[in-house]
């Protein structure tokens, strides 16, 4: 009996020993997922493979934060009196939230994402004829090879990923279950 309760007291052992290795892997797998979603969108972004990149952004909850974002940038630091002093202010305003919503759907489509993050920034209806030309000139993987992108939690739900090398705000990646993240925000440049 005494060799009896020994194994037992083993098998007891290896059992949690097993439990533990198996939380920890679980733990760690699900603590550096957002670095994979960030390799896969860096892959996708290389082959500029506008399907696959759609494949891993939420697009309802994109579009939702790309407006929020526009929107607080039009409207600025309050100022006392400015919309009492100008009777157009709030028909300009008006007028300006009717022109968003088509210009957020042109820019937040497949291609419209995967253009701003071939540039590593965050940009609505950047694009111009003068601009095309340029792109066009440039080798196609000059901006992606010096591209570094740091990658922050912002809550066990919510990443930032953004370039290392200057501020060009940031995308925010959303997480949809235990290891599965998808680009569902965007945090604007600080204008000054």
């Amino acid at each position: 009996m005494n060799a009896a309760g020994k194994g037992e007291r083993k098998g007891g052992k290896r059992l949690l020993t097993a439990v533990a290795v198996a939380a920890l892997l679980l733990a760690v797998t699900s603590y550096a997922s957002p670095w994979w979603r960030l390799h896969q969108l860096q892959g996708a972004v290389a082959q500029r493979d506008a399907a696959r990149v759609a494949a891993f952004v939420d697009f309802p909850a994109l579009r939702a934060s790309v407006k929020a974002q526009v929107v607080a940038s039009m409207e600025g630091p309050a100022q006392p009196g400015a919309a009492s002093d100008n009777p157009f202010a709030a028909f300009g305003k008006a007028m300006a939230l009717a022109v968003i919503d088509p210009v957020v759907d042109a820019a937040v489509s497949p291609a419209g994402v995967l253009a701003m993050l071939e540039a590593g920034e965050l940009r609505v209806a950047r694009h111009s004829g003068r601009n095309a030309g340029r792109e066009a000139e440039q080798p196609a993987d000059a901006g992606r090879q010096e591209a570094r992108y740091a990658l922050s939690y912002q809550s066990w739900d919510r990443v930032a990923i953004a370039r290392a090398d200057r501020d060009g705000g940031a995308f925010i990646l959303h997480r949809h279950g235990l290891w599965d993240w998808k680009l569902g925000g965007i945090a604007l440049p600080r204008t000054n």
